[in-house]
């Protein structure tokens, strides 16, 4: 899965200030967390079970310092491998509790025949800006390292996960829209969060749950919104991802989750 956004906009991106939004008084989630998903592929219109995802969320030390890492490992089954073989890593470590500040961030990626890396590391400056050093580099060219100062707010797409399952979406409308700059491993870019109301969802352990809907869209080169990603957290404290519908290069998938340990609260499905 890849983020394409207008290169153009980055200059622009730097002075952008996050939009405003309230936090819950206390934290969606706890070292110890386990997530587990299957993923679902749209193929010639049948949808086929591909393969699986699993989220870790434990304390660890950084430099020195008490932090928080997620983790993020998926992977296509063989009999997906034979049409589009992938394999996919995220890790962002940041300094944890309601306000996430993201310190690193890294993505390994196999995806066909193609091996990529992006990392990201976050020097939070005393000026209250930020230093994002980023690097890429892909099997087929040589690699990238750029290092860009901006203003504080910048994220990865896995701190913004982190960040974003402690909004109190009781105080949002829907279509409301949340902008932030986003460091890729490239460069930093344009991310929008739009909320979009509430759905109940079947997950894969065969229970529906009160959901929230929030879209990532990404600007075309005209300017144009396009959704990247649809996913869906519980109406709870927790906040889990319990449904992704994901846009892809060849086609579209769903990830479900399928099990869980270790939450912050207790889970409740909807009432039938």
């Amino acid at each position: 899965m890849k983020n394409r956004f207008l290169t153009l906009l980055f200059a622009l991106l730097l002075a952008v200030p996050v939009l405003a939004v309230k936090i819950k008084a206390k934290p969606a989630y706890k070292s110890g967390e386990t997530l587990e998903c299957v993923f679902y592929f749209n193929w010639h219109f049948v949808w086929v079970k591909a393969g699986g995802a699993r989220l870790i969320i434990r304390d660890t030390i950084y430099n020195g310092q008490k932090a928080q890492y997620m983790s993020l490992l998926s992977s296509t089954n063989e009999k997906a491998d034979a049409f589009f073989k992938m394999r996919d890593t995220l890790t962002t470590i940041y300094m944890p509790g309601k306000e996430v500040r993201p310190l690193y961030y890294r993505k390994s990626s196999e995806q066909g025949r193609r091996s990529y890396l992006n990392e990201v590391r976050y020097n939070h400056l005393p000026s209250g800006k930020v230093a994002v050093s980023q690097h890429y580099a892909r099997t087929d060219r040589a690699p990238v390292h750029r290092v860009d100062t901006c203003n504080a707010g910048v994220f990865d797409m896995m701190s913004m996960l982190a960040y974003a399952r402690n909004f109190d979406f009781s105080t949002m409308r829907p279509g409301q829209r949340l902008s932030y700059p986003i460091a890729t491993g490239r460069r930093v870019e344009e991310q929008r969060l739009i909320y979009r109301g509430k759905e109940r969802v079947k997950a894969n352990d065969g229970l529906s749950y009160n959901c929230l809907k929030i879209s990532l869209v990404e600007l075309d080169e005209k300017g144009k919104e396009k959704t990247v990603v649809n996913f869906f957290v519980t109406d709870d404290e927790n906040h889990l991802p319990i449904l992704l519908d994901l846009a892809l290069n060849f086609g579209t998938a769903k990830a479900r989750l399928s099990k869980k340990s270790g939450l912050m609260y207790p889970l409740i499905p909807a009432r039938e």
